[in-house]
């Protein structure tokens, strides 16, 4: 109820502005001075001691930047450039597969006189019922007994376990280690050891679930890759990535985010943060999009992470052009008053904002899109820097900003 007075008290100045700049409908010309003045008269209540924004009108071009090609930490507003690029490089339709295979058959009675072999994927959904749905397939196989233990191919991924997040104020569970083959975000421990490397943690759940199918595990767990081909037994899958990156944007999961950025490094040879960020440079050069800042993860989470209004208005209006991905992207962020991490803001205009926040130690975000009152189609990006203290302040003053587009015409 506060923040709800707070940004209604916002968008009261900016309306007062409005009024005393005289009716819109003078000239564009008139209607634009109006509309930046109102849009300053609302930034210049957020706290904010530094910011990063631009305003793009359709046919009309850029109708209101301050400070755009500075480059700001853009939060998780930087889910959005992962999240395509994984898209464009992978496709819609790619599922991440985690495979189960051996280099020797059972006998007759269900022993395997040899070992499993398991092949991590990349799978950032992969969860401990994935598990029991791989243990049910060897069981249905007649699969009842193995004497050469588990093999962990999990090479997909380098061996480096965090992206350089470059702060401490971070909730450690989030996101877990990384790694391709993960089990429930790799946050299902949080001791130590685990942390420092989950597959024999995982491989431990994997047993587990084994055991309760009715197959036992003799035998070491190593890590390694096979060097004989393997015979298929048991194998799970991801929902269509479209669906990941939509879950990702939704609700803002940073394990997600950092997966596929690995992934998308996995893709041209390199699973690490820097073959991903590579590919991510690469994609922009070839969309002609600006990158306008650092890029060094994949969920924002980095303080190291520089991105300006230019840059991601920029790669904003790519997603658009995309007539086969774009769309994707557009119902994938959260929607203004009903899902995700905006479905308690924007009720005003409920339905017409679809944007992804973000926030981080100070940091206030949010790109998107934005349909006014005329119909026309509304690209924009805020970066807010300001004190935690005014973190609310800054919110509200970008939520007041973008329900003013919504309304003020142009």
């Amino acid at each position: 109820m506060k923040r709800a007075r707070r940004t209604a008290a916002v968008l009261a100045s900016c309306a007062l502005v409005l009024a005393a700049a005289g009716p819109a409908s003078a000239s564009p010309s008139h209607s634009f001075d109006a509309l930046e003045a109102a849009l300053d008269a609302g930034l210049a209540a957020s706290g904010a001691t530094a910011m990063s924004v631009r305003v793009d009108v359709a046919g009309a071009g850029t109708v209101f930047a301050r400070g755009s090609s500075t480059a700001l930490n853009p939060a998780s507003t930087e889910k959005l450039i992962t999240g395509y690029t994984a898209l464009r490089v992978l496709g819609p339709a790619h599922r991440f597969r985690t495979r189960i295979g051996s280099t020797h058959a059972a006998d007759p009675h269900g022993v395997l006189h040899g070992g499993l072999v398991v092949t991590g994927g990349g799978d950032p959904t992969l969860t401990d019922a994935g598990l029991d749905d791989l243990a049910h397939q060897l069981h249905a196989g007649g699969l009842r007994t193995v004497t050469g233990g588990i093999l962990l191919d999990d090479t997909l991924f380098a061996r480096v376990r965090y992206a350089p997040v470059g702060t401490t104020s971070l909730d450690p569970g989030d996101p877990g280690p990384l790694s391709a083959f993960a089990v429930d975000r790799d946050s299902w421990r949080l001791d130590a050891d685990y942390r420092a490397n989950p597959t024999t943690g995982n491989l431990l759940a994997l047993q587990r679930a084994l055991t309760q199918a009715g197959i036992t595990v003799h035998g070491p767990f190593r890590i390694g890759r096979p060097t004989k081909a393997l015979r298929p037994l048991a194998s799970t899958a991801s929902e269509p990535l479209w669906a990941v990156v939509r879950d990702m944007l939704k609700t803002s999961v940073n394990f997600y985010a950092e997966t596929l950025l690995l992934d998308v490094g996995a893709a041209s040879g390199d699973g690490t943060q820097l073959g991903g960020v590579k590919v991510i440079r690469a994609e922009a050069a070839r969309l002609g999009v600006r990158l306008g800042g650092n890029m060094v993860d994949g969920s924002g989470l980095s303080t190291l992470d520089l991105q300006s209004a230019d840059g991601e208005v920029s790669w904003l209006e790519a997603i658009r052009r995309d007539r086969r991905l774009g769309p994707l992207i557009d119902t994938g962020v959260p929607i203004g008053c009903v899902d995700g991490s905006l479905r308690d803001r924007f009720c005003a205009i409920a339905g017409r904002v679809h944007a992804k926040p973000g926030s981080l130690n100070g940091m206030r975000s949010l790109s998107g899109w934005v349909i006014d009152d005329a119909g026309h189609l509304v690209t924009f990006a805020f970066l807010l820097a300001g004190p935690l203290g005014q973190a609310l302040e800054t919110r509200d003053a970008i939520d007041a900003a973008v329900q003013l587009l919504a309304v003020s015409t142009v």
